[in-house]
């Protein structure tokens, strides 16, 4: 195993005690990193408060419905309206007042959350308005990533990326483990009404901050200028014109898909050898191992080679995964969810850095925009086919007596949940071939090369 003291994994940031102080006080001053730190505030703050709407508004769904069938419909409805939206919007994000739009996404997910409370204080929330306004917020939110992703670039120092994305993980990682903790209480003191209440306070806040942040309105743009239509799949031939780029993009789809593979199944799996309680437990140690690696990424600011990084960490992530399926331990399993979840904002801010340092400023919207079509529509289609697999497949297939639990019975158990370890196991491992494959491509391992920052590196010019 390589030393950790190897250059390959050193800090990106300033060598010594005295250069890495001096360095961070002189950030502390750099006017971009002032404006991405409010930002920042703002955007830790609304997503605490939309996971508080999110939450509570599933619950009340299930508590009325009672139906485990229209939760997942709302679910879905959440995931896959932005599969749609950002190709069609993508090209724009690059055109548009990046201020302006980060602030319209905000407006609109106040609108929407202000019309679930004041539905719900009518007495008249429905499913079916739960359905739309979750497939308006879910967009308006996918399309806010791109553009907050690209506008990061043009405010923070190239070589200090890797500490933005460590923020941007960690504040992500807070929001999942505050906002269920606080909903969970908030819905029973103030109902579903008092908890949009808050929301739209956190929206209003944010969008405040947004307001006086200095942001650019974009990257300049090269060349001549395309029709929108010329534009639409700029970004899908952009991306597979580049070859690391491609490699990059496709190692996560695979990796995102078998690991959302197995969370859709985990809760079955740990209920069919333990209880709720241990379930509740084993959640929340991956939540905090979900905010070490953000708070990690933040200080550390990520490996010097960010693709080899993206590389090991998805590897772990799928390593953590079939462990899993190998254990009915709650100490083990909580180990291996832990290792997960520590992973996810590594391997998620490697990769960021990579994107941010070798696409061009004035193309990140609709390159970006792409990233997150391909990431995002892992979620439904594990979704879709978690189910099948586990129910008609594997699970009667684990049953005592059956060919494969023979075979598989004495590494697994055999019985109820044991085809879902089956499952795991399988996800876990191609999982971690597809990193360890993606890493033997050298167009991929070549990223590091084009997205290593200079001794010293400015970001563009912010306009006050």
């Amino acid at each position: 195993m390589g030393s950790a003291r190897s250059p390959s994994w050193r800090s990106s940031g300033p060598a010594g005690p005295a250069g890495r102080g001096e360095g961070m006080a002189a950030l502390h001053r750099h006017p971009g990193i002032r404006t991405f730190l409010l930002v920042w505030v703002g955007q830790l703050v609304s997503l605490v408060g939309s996971g508080l709407t999110a939450f509570s508004l599933g619950v009340w769904i299930y508590q009325r419905t009672d139906s485990t069938t229209q939760y997942a419909l709302v679910t879905f409805c959440a995931a896959a309206p932005p599969l749609v939206v950002l190709p069609l919007l993508g090209p724009l994000i690059d055109r548009w007042d990046r201020k302006r739009l980060l602030v319209a996404c905000d407006l609109v997910g106040a609108a929407a959350t202000a019309v679930v409370g004041l539905l719900a204080w009518l007495g008249s929330l429905s499913l079916a308005h739960a359905c739309v306004i979750v497939a308006v917020t879910s967009s308006a939110a996918a399309l806010q990533w791109p553009a907050y992703s690209a506008t990061v670039t043009l405010l923070v120092p190239r070589d200090q990326l890797g500490r933005a994305s460590g923020m941007t993980q960690f504040a992500f990682a807070v929001s999942q483990v505050i906002a269920p903790l606080l909903a969970g209480a908030l819905i029973t003191l103030v109902g579903l009404v008092g908890v949009t209440v808050l929301d739209f306070a956190t929206f209003l806040f944010s969008t405040t901050l947004l307001l006086v942040a200095a942001i650019p309105p974009g990257a300049p743009a090269t060349g001549e200028p395309h029709g929108y239509w010329r534009d639409l799949p700029f970004g899908w031939s952009y991306v597979f014109s580049h070859a690391g780029l491609a490699a990059l993009l496709l190692m996560f789809a695979a990796v995102n898909f078998f690991c959302e593979l197995a969370a859709v199944l985990f809760t079955p799996l740990v209920l069919n050898v333990s209880t709720p309680a241990a379930l509740g437990t084993i959640l929340a140690v991956g939540g905090i191992g979900m905010i070490g690696g953000g708070a990690l990424l933040s200080v550390w600011g990520g490996p010097r080679r960010p693709a080899l990084g993206a590389v090991i960490f998805s590897a772990l992530s799928g390593a953590a995964v079939a462990a899993a399926g190998f254990t009915v331990s709650v100490p083990l399993l909580a180990a291996a969810v832990f290792v997960f979840f520590f992973c996810q904002p590594l391997q998620t801010g490697s990769s960021q850095v990579l994107w941010q340092r070798t696409v061009p400023a004035e193309l990140q919207g609709r390159v970006f925009s792409v990233r997150a079509t391909v990431a995002m529509s892992a979620v439904p289609l594990a979704s879709l086919v978690a189910g099948p697999l586990a129910d008609r497949l594997f699970e009667p297939a684990m049953a005592p007596g059956e060919p494969l639990a023979a075979t598989l019975g004495p590494f697994l158990g055999v019985g109820p949940g044991r085809g879902i370890a089956v499952i795991l196991v399988v996800a876990g491992a191609l999982g971690l071939l597809s990193a360890a494959a993606a890493g033997l491509f050298r167009p991929l391992r070549q990223l590091d090369e084009a997205a290593a920052p200079p001794p010293t590196a400015a970001p563009a010019c912010v306009q006050s």
